[in-house]
């Protein structure tokens, strides 16, 4: 099966100076309207509403930059957890030390030797959690814990602060989907922005060719500033 195109802006401008000459485009049009309807009859009623109404659509989707924020907000939540489940596990095997002194074996069946892959790791760091948990459950090891002073709900901590570093990656994975959603809402909202608004400006050379005031109120940037020659066709 094909895969999809990627969607693509058709225009090099920025999206805020698209939206602002097509504001500014859509009104001379309307007051323009008669000679490019006489024509080109394609924009008769409705298009200069349905041109409205693609720019106010485009308008309503946020911007790029809001999303991001959005996104940064639930990466930064997730990096503190991390964080505080990395000092967490640490706190346990200072614990497992003073329990079992100078037994190796004592760590590494509590996962010392996979610490520091999973230390800043949100998909590592969870499993490590939850495999200390398990072992420092176990009621030999327990009691050989809380001998030496961990507390009864920092081992319970290993297990739900798993879950917890669990459940904010999955929000910020969804905050990274939902950006790229929008992102791509947007540029296929501007992207018919951008096709109503070129139409309308490639066919006003044509209806304007002998009028270098109007020519110019519909060019689409200043570079094409020059005064149409009579003659002068669409391009």
């Amino acid at each position: 099966m094909k895969r999809p195109e990627i969607i693509s802006r058709n225009f090099h401008y920025s999206d805020e100076e698209v939206l602002q000459q097509s504001d500014l485009k859509l009104a001379s049009f309307i007051e323009n309207k008669p000679p490019f309807v006489e024509r080109f009859s394609q924009f008769a009623d409705p298009y200069a509403e349905e041109w409205g109404t693609a720019n106010e659509n485009a308008r309503q989707i946020a911007p790029d930059y809001a999303s991001v924020a959005s996104q940064s907000v639930e990466t930064d939540a997730l990096k503190v957890l991390v964080n505080e489940g990395a000092n967490l596990y640490q706190t346990l095997l200072l614990y497992v030390r003073l329990a079992y002194p100078n037994d190796a074996g004592a760590l590494k069946l509590f996962g010392q030797s996979q610490y520091e892959a999973a230390r800043n790791h949100q998909l590592k760091l969870p499993v490590l959690l939850r495999m200390a948990y398990a072992q420092a459950t176990k009621p030999e090891c327990q009691a050989a814990l809380l001998a030496k002073g961990m507390k009864e709900q920092e081992i319970g901590a290993l297990v739900s602060m798993a879950e917890d570093i669990t459940a904010q990656n999955i929000i910020q994975e969804k905050a990274i989907k939902d950006r790229t959603i929008e992102l791509n809402n947007r540029i296929i909202a501007l992207n018919l922005v951008w096709a109503k608004m070129a139409m309308v400006c490639q066919c006003a050379k044509l209806v304007f060719q002998n009028d270098a005031t109007r020519y110019n109120l519909f060019l689409l940037s200043d570079g094409e500033n020059v005064t149409p020659k009579p003659g002068d066709t669409p391009t």
